[in-house]
């Protein structure tokens, strides 16, 4: 079914696909009653799809480089990908420059894949008050996302998460 053996996998029909950012963009595609989500007009969808990528190849990728030796091996934790994922973390703040949220003036996929990502580097104790527009950004986020199941999808997953590390953290 799915030759990387990851999750979240997607059936539908006769597709296949895996990679959530992919499946998000195909499931308000094909079935959304609106575009709000994922407009149709193409230079806010490439802004939208320029966040996801750099949720997927930058923020995320640095936050597993950065927790995840200690969550899977009890590793100490390394002060050069801090200092990466820091980096990135300013970059993310740099994006909201003018704006509510962080590609267009309305709640988008991309706001929900930063929001998961953001959420979970919250959960694991890192401090979010020198980022002047994320810290605001992340609490619009869950509270949009709250009448659709926020903190039992989400919240309760990066706590499970987060206190795994910090008992890894202590070994």
């Amino acid at each position: 079914l799915n030759p990387q053996h990851c999750i979240p996998t997607l059936c539908d029909k006769n597709l296949v696909l895996w990679e959530s950012r992919a499946i998000l963009t195909y499931l308000v595609s094909a079935y959304a009653k609106d575009d709000t989500l994922y407009p149709k007009d193409v230079r806010i969808r490439a802004l939208i799809d320029q966040r996801l990528h750099f949720d997927l190849g930058t923020l995320s990728h640095r936050m597993v480089e950065y927790f995840y030796p200690t969550i899977k091996l009890g590793a100490p934790l390394d002060e050069t990908k801090r200092a990466k994922l820091e980096e990135a973390l300013r970059w993310l703040d740099s994006f909201m420059k003018g704006r509510t949220w962080q590609a267009t003036d309305h709640f988008t996929l991309a706001d929900l894949a930063l929001c998961v990502t953001v959420s979970q580097i919250e959960a694991f104790g890192w401090n979010l008050n020198a980022y002047t527009k994320i810290k605001p950004w992340l609490k619009l986020c869950k509270e949009y996302l709250e009448p659709h199941g926020y903190d039992e999808i989400n919240e309760h997953g990066s706590e499970v998460l987060a206190n795994y590390f910090m008992s890894r953290l202590k070994h």
